[in-house]
């Protein structure tokens, strides 16, 4: 009797032991079938270092959302259309046509398998401010970003006078940050533009309409050799890129870098430029509720000079002042840049360009090596505790 108890308990034993493999080998079968082994392809950009610092005991994560290398097709569209798997579509952020003689088309944006491509073209059966009007593309992210975050792109501008632009906008147009602006064209007319990248910002209201953007020289970045980006970017035909990105740290603090190079910081009540190898330290002032001005330009107060940048000498140059160089005039009650912000990458015709007569002819807008703007991969980055133990 014992004996078969026994042999019972074996049994029942070996069956609950060949039970529970069966079932493991099930649930292992089951994982496997339903493990993704679609291998994982790398964004073009994703060896390139990101040159902002996360912060202390932090790591960049990358947004894939909001971030494309543009390696596959869209082609042109004549209606509102997404692509790029849903991240961008082919207008302005809303019904808005464009600015100056701006007319944003759906049919003048195109993927072409390495770049994204944003065309220009005359418009000649409208008019605007008294000239012709210009075809221009626009894209914009579905997927909007926020601070902490850095955005940065490499592009090619066109080669006409004509903005280039990527930039960020809230959904209700009251805070934008300009990535990079720049008007590559050397016409007459726009040959000292065409030396610069303009690195802004705007604060608005909307009703009444009211705009405060930074008007202090520095903010007009140049690199020593370049007369053109335009030709620069063209470069005879064989297309050449400049990498810009912000950094938006917080609502009070932008960084701005150009090749991978911190270039031009705005924290709070100062700013720091980078200039011919050197850090100006700078604040600005105002007399009777209004920014002092100088020679046309935006009055900077200098604080230091040094050879390197430093944070901390920033926050001293900061705390000398009470002009706040985000949003001087408190136009966003005191939040500074605390809104998500869509993604937008667009040319365009710009009112105060087509008033000094700085505006594209008939020829240079039918040129194929002029009239396009290139965007080779544009990355967003958000910082994230990097689980290291100390």
């Amino acid at each position: 009797m014992k004996f078969n108890l026994l042999l019972i308990s074996l049994g029942v034993s070996m069956l609950i032991a060949c039970n529970g493999k069966s079932k493991q080998n099930e649930q292992n079968n089951s994982e496997n079938e339903s493990k993704d082994t679609t291998p994982v392809v790398e964004m073009e950009f994703q060896k390139i270092p990101v040159p902002a610092n996360a912060g202390d005991s932090m790591k960049w994560e990358l947004q894939t959302d909001t971030s494309d290398d543009f390696n596959y097709l869209h082609k042109p569209a004549t209606i509102r259309t997404d692509f790029g798997d849903g991240k961008w579509y082919n207008f302005y952020h809303n019904a808005w046509n464009g600015p100056g003689t701006t007319y944003w088309q759906y049919d003048h944006v195109e993927v072409n398998g390495d770049d994204l491509i944003i065309k220009s073209s005359r418009n000649p059966s409208t008019e605007k401010m008294g000239v012709p009007g210009v075809n221009a593309g626009c894209i914009t992210s579905n997927k909007k970003v926020k601070y902490p975050v850095f955005v940065e792109a490499s592009i090619s501008v066109a080669n006409i006078a004509l903005a280039s632009d990527v930039w960020l906008l809230s959904p209700d147009d009251t805070q934008e940050i300009d990535i990079i602006e720049c008007y590559g064209g050397k016409e007459p007319k726009n040959e000292y533009f065409s030396q610069f990248i303009h690195l802004s910002h705007h604060s608005f209201i909307r009703e009444p309409f009211t705009d405060y953007q930074p008007t202090d020289l520095k903010s007009w970045w140049r690199r020593n050799g370049v007369t053109s980006w335009g030709e620069y970017s063209w470069n005879n035909g064989n297309r050449k890129y400049v990498r810009v990105g912000v950094n938006w740290v917080s609502p009070i603090h932008f960084e701005y870098y150009i090749d991978g190079e911190l270039v031009r910081v705005l924290y709070d009540k100062a700013m720091a430029n980078k200039i011919n190898g050197k850090w100006d330290y700078d604040y600005p002032s105002m007399t009777d509720g209004k920014l002092d001005m100088d020679a046309g330009y935006q009055k900077l107060n200098n604080f230091e000079t040094s050879t390197t940048y430093s944070l901390a000498t920033l926050k001293k140059a900061s705390e000398q002042s009470k002009v706040n160089v985000i949003d001087p005039y408190n136009f966003q009650k005191g939040t500074g840049f605390n809104k998500e912000m869509d993604i937008i990458i667009n040319v365009e015709s710009q009112n105060w360009h087509v008033l000094d007569k700085r505006t594209p002819s008939d020829e240079d807008l039918a040129d194929p090596n002029k009239n396009s703007m290139k965007v080779d991969w544009i990355r967003v980055y958000k910082p994230i505790a990097s689980n290291i133990s100390a």
